[in-house]
């Protein structure tokens, strides 16, 4: 494997795609490319192309660089870029001009809906895409699934001392 693609969204499974990436580029000696994808400023009343924002490129610019600074002092040989544009064509004009071994990327699970509307850039990618895909899950932490969470919630609406009937669900102190 020569070359590893992974797309950085800053999102929360960002470090786990991180993570992914740098194993894999240790592990077969590979150079590794990290991109993201600036969307454009949605279109306003007006018939030029939306312009990407600026201010966001260069924050985002910075910290992927921090990102392949940290990996080439682990080892990693990194390269990083950001782009501005729609995000599934450019990763797919990237994955086209890089021809990567391997690409890792995130999934965020929107619910059908989202995908009907939206699509999902994971689902193109794969699609559209003939290179491998490696999609790392953007998985609830243990706590804040939303069983655990309706719990937590109703805890805390719960008196200390309270003890609620079992059959009638009245409040009783203890």
């Amino acid at each position: 494997m020569k070359t590893i693609l992974a797309l950085i969204d800053f999102s929360d499974v960002t470090p786990k795609i991180l993570e992914q990436a740098r194993a894999h580029a240790k592990a077969f000696g590979s150079d590794l490319v990290l991109i993201h994808v600036v969307p454009p400023e949605p279109l306003v009343v007006d018939f030029e192309p939306p312009a990407v924002p600026p201010d966001i490129f260069k924050i985002r610019q910075r910290e992927l660089l921090a990102m392949r600074d940290s990996l080439t002092e682990q080892g990693v040989n990194v390269t990083a870029q950001v782009f501005g544009g729609l995000l599934l064509e450019t990763v797919l004009d990237q994955i086209k001009l890089l021809d990567p071994d391997l690409i890792i990327m995130g999934s965020h699970g929107h619910g059908a809906l989202y995908q009907l509307i939206v699509g999902s850039v994971t689902e193109g990618i794969i699609k559209r895409s003939a290179r491998p895909v490696l999609v790392i899950p953007s998985v609830p932490e243990p706590e804040t699934t939303p069983l655990q969470a309706a719990a937590k919630k109703a805890r805390r609406g719960i008196k200390t001392g309270t003890l609620i009937g079992a059959l009638g669900g009245t409040p009783a102190p203890i």
